[in-house]
């Protein structure tokens, strides 16, 4: 305790000198905060869209599709899908088993003929209806079995659609041939997941499956766990209950992150920053490394008399890192409040992509916001890693003090 008394009166003897250096620690800090909570709200950002609008926690399909789906095979659609739902949904630890059917239309209008993704769900239960910053803009949400479809603001925009207008598409169906129909705009539905954007309309899951003459059935089925951690126990959960007394058939039942490209982006990501923040601190702390060294130069007689007067090598090296230790954690902590109270603040009100960057990040699973946060340990690893970073680099200057000799400190002039 009372070598950390004397290093404090220490560092205040030169409090330009000890401001420098904590400032420097104090902005990286900072930089390190806002790095990671931006990091880490892209990350949850892609992962909620991810399972809530792509795959959920446990995705089930046909094998078959699974392995030809870039020719989207609509034979090999989930036979018996209404049942399998059934015994999904009554399964304790399966919070939400729901349909979802994407494919692609041909919509005719004006003369021409538009490409347009079709999304079939269940309009009741499906996360994409109740989805931070998902609003419907107008109109109502369309009736179980209805012809009623959503359509998003931009093909709304493009077809100058409004609710209760009508359109008719054309689709390949799951027997090899096409069919038409005409859907009435119930409403339009804004999504915040920039993969859901431009030429995009949901329907209800039925109406679906029976356009595609697939029966009533889907392509997929959605689940959601109760404890979204647990996943290989819900796989088994899910595996057993779609199988029910006739046998699963052919089904492959995965989590989510077995499936999406994106997961391994996501830990990638990770990685890319933490390295990004560890150079940020690693330049902090040349200027730390700089104020030692000329505090270690400057008190080159003082440390000779100490020597002389019998202080151990070992005692100097501790005072001269207590020293830089103390500096490190009044910068670090200065960072972390300051940062605090900014990732609160975005935290809040969100980031939004397109009015920062005049593009959103379609492709990537990314929301036009992001809200920007961190957790408890991440306040803590960022503390750590600047303090053990700014120490470290001033263990060179410390350890040349405690190397200093007595009597060449003394005859310095």
């Amino acid at each position: 305790m009372k070598l950390f008394h004397t290093a404090w009166r220490n560092i205040w003897r030169n409090g330009g000198r000890t401001l420098l250096s904590a400032g420097a620690i104090f902005a990286s800090t900072l930089v390190m905060c806002l790095l990671f909570s931006f990091e880490t709200g892209y990350i949850d950002d892609m992962r909620n869209n991810i399972r809530n609008h792509v795959t959920g926690d446990i995705r089930i399909m046909e094998k078959d599709y699974v392995e030809n789906e870039r020719i989207m095979p609509l034979q090999f659609f989930i036979g018996g899908t209404g049942a399998i739902l059934e015994r999904l949904n009554a399964t304790a630890g399966i919070r939400l088993a729901t349909p979802r059917t994407e494919f692609g239309v041909s919509i005719y209008r004006n003369g021409g003929q538009i490409p347009c993704r079709a999304v079939g769900i269940d309009f009741a239960s499906s996360p994409i209806m109740k989805g931070v910053n998902n609003r419907l803009v107008s109109g109502t949400v369309p009736a179980s079995r209805s012809t009623g479809v959503l359509v998003s603001p931009e093909l709304a925009d493009e077809l100058a659609l409004e609710p209760g207008d009508r359109f008719t598409a054309i689709t390949r169906t799951a027997i090899g041939g096409s069919n038409g129909k005409t859907f009435t705009v119930s409403g339009i539905l804004s999504m915040s997941d920039s993969d859901f954007t431009g030429r995009l309309f949901f329907l209800d899951w039925q109406t679906a499956g029976e356009y595609l003459r697939m029966g009533g059935n889907a392509l997929q089925i959605q689940v959601f766990l109760d404890d979204r951690d647990a996943l290989d126990a819900g796989v088994r959960l899910a595996s057993s209950a779609a199988a029910g007394p006739e046998g699963s058939g052919d089904l492959e039942i995965i989590a989510w992150h077995d499936i999406s490209g994106m997961y391994g982006f996501l830990e990638l990501a990770g990685v890319i920053y933490a390295i990004y923040g560890c150079i940020f601190y690693l330049l902090a702390s040349t200027v730390i490394f700089n104020t030692m060294m000329m505090s270690v130069l400057e008190r080159k007689r003082e440390i000779g008399t100490l020597a002389a007067l019998g202080m151990e090598r070992g005692r100097i090296l501790r005072l001269f890192l207590a020293e830089a230790g103390l500096i490190a954690c009044i910068g670090t902590v200065a960072g972390l409040l300051a940062g605090g109270i900014l990732v609160t603040v975005w935290g809040r009100i969100g980031f939004d992509i397109l009015a920062i960057y005049g593009t959103d990040m379609k492709g990537f699973g990314f929301s036009r916001v992001i809200y920007p946060s961190l957790n408890a340990g991440q306040y803590l690893n960022v503390f750590i890693t600047g303090t053990v970073i700014s120490v470290a680099a001033c263990f060179l200057p410390a350890r040349i003090a405690s190397k200093v000799e007595p009597a060449e400190a003394l005859a310095d002039r």
